[in-house]
């Protein structure tokens, strides 16, 4: 359905970013009960790690989505529901579950209504902080409600950007944006939650978010996608292309705008 075309667009795109905002109070409500400085956690068939809290959330939003809206899919990183829809609600149950489970207080919950392929609405809650990053294609981003928007840094020094890498990562970006950092001096960081790091690009507090996530990481950069680009900036795949949310990604690229096209550049150069 082209929701541009009836009436009721508006109401439809407000009940759904009200659903996908109280299911993420529930996330976070989840994250908290089993969050202390060890929380239960085993390892999944590709070495990553998986917390009870993550198949708690991932299972509630399938669960919930069952009842408000039976006819969408929804793709999960612990679990899925394939109706072969147009409509697809992309989740995260805990973005930066290594930090998660050693006790670190920097994941967040993800949510995203994508249609066919392309996100249009986008939830993000930090329940550490309280923060829910939230946006609806074509609106504006908001932060606990309050309009926020991207930085004016170019790729300078006291510009920040956020690296998220490991061993198994196709792409080596993190050797990749430190020699940029070398030759731009820009700050390097390495958060542990890509999703939260990219909130913070659309926040305006961070320049940009380099992922190398590949297979399945669609449920990382989903919502982002929507939230950043409604806060005026810019996220594309590793070369700087649009691709699909609701499959595999070839990892993500997310800017301010204003150095987007730079630092595709860069990248490329240095992969």
């Amino acid at each position: 359905m082209d929701f541009a075309i009836y009436p009721c667009y508006y109401v439809v795109m407000n009940d759904y970013l009200e659903f996908a905002k109280r299911v993420a109070l529930q996330a976070g409500d989840i994250m908290l009960e089993h969050f202390h400085a060890e929380v239960e956690h085993r390892e999944k068939a590709d070495k990553t790690i998986v917390t009870v809290a993550d198949e708690a959330i991932n299972q509630m939003v399938i669960d919930e989505v069952e009842k408000i809206y039976p006819e969408h899919s929804v793709f999960g990183e612990e679990a899925s529901r394939d109706k072969q829809s147009e409509f697809a609600w992309v989740c995260d149950p805990i973005d930066g579950t290594v930090p998660y489970a050693n006790g670190v207080p920097v994941s967040v919950f993800s949510l995203a209504l994508v249609k066919d392929g392309e996100p249009i609405i986008g939830v993000v809650y930090e329940p550490f902080m309280k923060r829910m990053y939230t946006a609806k294609k074509g609106e504006g981003a908001f932060l606990n409600d309050e309009a926020i928007s991207v930085s004016n840094l170019g790729l300078e020094r006291h510009a920040t950007l956020n690296i998220e890498w490991w061993p198994e990562a196709e792409h080596d970006i993190d050797t990749a944006l430190h020699n940029i950092s070398l030759d731009t001096k820009v700050y390097v960081l390495h958060l542990g939650c890509v999703v939260n790091a990219a909130c913070w690009v659309a926040w305006g507090r961070y320049e940009a978010c380099v992922f190398a996530g590949t297979k399945g990481k669609n449920v990382d950069i989903a919502a982002v996608k929507v939230i950043v680009e409604e806060a005026g900036g810019k996220v594309t795949d590793i070369n700087g292309n649009e691709q699909r949310y609701d499959g595999d990604i070839n990892g993500a690229i997310i800017t301010n705008g204003k150095i987007h096209e730079e630092l595709v550049a860069k990248i490329k150069e240095q992969l």
